[in-house]
């Protein structure tokens, strides 16, 4: 009976899943934690040259800038975490668990625990967490000119859930996609 559950495509597919997952999303925490202030000589470099987690971040600020811009909304970036209007004293700081970074490991884990070739697989990734960069890129741009403009915030749902709920939205649309247009192509 296990020699079947092990031979079962499904229960693979869920195991190389869960595997992938927790992979991503850990490397995300554990390089988050090595490359904060108060790191030693080595993890300087990864900070300085190689932090993909603050590149993803200030990208997100610096495009939520230019959007805000284009709505009449001045504001500037402040120590790479903060996007701060000039209207207003007030600022919006993007903390890691605001990055988007689970949502594109759950994503990412689930290309790669698919089996398909690997051209399919990396153009469907980039895809899904670009999406994910957008839809970040968007909030951050409503939420700042919420805050510059006064508007009322909501009591009933904060900003960090309901971006995790439009994302996972999104990205199961697009896990609906992917696995139809993988079916067509069987």
């Amino acid at each position: 009976m296990l020699k079947g559950i092990f031979k079962n495509e499904g229960f693979l597919f869920i195991i190389k899943f869960l595997c992938l997952f927790g992979l991503l999303y850990f490397f995300c925490l554990f390089f988050i934690s090595i490359t904060t202030k108060g790191s030693n000589g080595f993890t300087i470099f990864l900070r300085d040259y190689l932090n993909f987690i603050d590149w993803i971040r200030y990208s997100v600020l610096s495009v939520s800038k230019l959007l805000c811009k284009l709505m009449g909304i001045e504001c500037f970036i402040q120590d790479r975490i903060l996007l701060r209007s000039f209207k207003t004293d007030k600022a919006l700081h993007m903390g890691y668990d605001c990055i988007g970074y689970g949502v594109m490991s759950f994503w990412t884990a689930f290309v790669v625990a698919n089996n398909q070739p690997w051209k399919p697989k990396l153009c469907w990734t980039v895809i899904g967490c670009l999406l994910t960069w957008v839809i970040n890129c968007v909030r951050v741009t409503t939420l700042m000119i919420a805050l510059s403009n006064n508007w009322p915030i909501s009591g009933f749902i904060d900003h960090h859930t309901l971006f995790n709920i439009i994302s996972y939205c999104f990205l199961l649309a697009m896990i609906y996609v992917y696995i139809r247009t993988n079916k067509t192509k069987d």
